[in-house]
């Protein structure tokens, strides 16, 4: 049986780009727990954005070649080439 296929998305959430990039380069070994023993990537290696998060990596990886983070600030203007819509006198 084929799932349901009328599911909407939101133009919005659809043309936002994500906030972490897809992954991090690892910049030097990193170790979970601080342990030597427990290394969990070497130099290169793809590193997922929530285990930078979970672990503090932030120091030990670098964003992915070509990758550009969207913009901090969203422009309050609308994406429309002729401005904001208005209403004429008595239209409500």
């Amino acid at each position: 049986m084929a799932g349901r296929r009328d599911a909407k998305t939101s133009p919005t959430t659809a043309a936002q780009a994500p906030a972490a990039p897809p992954y991090y380069i690892a910049t030097r070994p990193l170790f979970i727990g601080g342990s030597q023993f427990n290394r969990a990537h070497n130099v290169g290696d793809r590193v997922p954005p929530d285990h930078v998060e979970e672990y503090g990596w932030h120091a030990g990886v670098r964003l992915p070649d070509g990758y550009e983070p969207p913009p901090s600030n969203p422009t309050p203007e609308p994406e429309t080439a002729t401005g904001q819509a208005t209403s004429k006198e008595g239209d409500v």
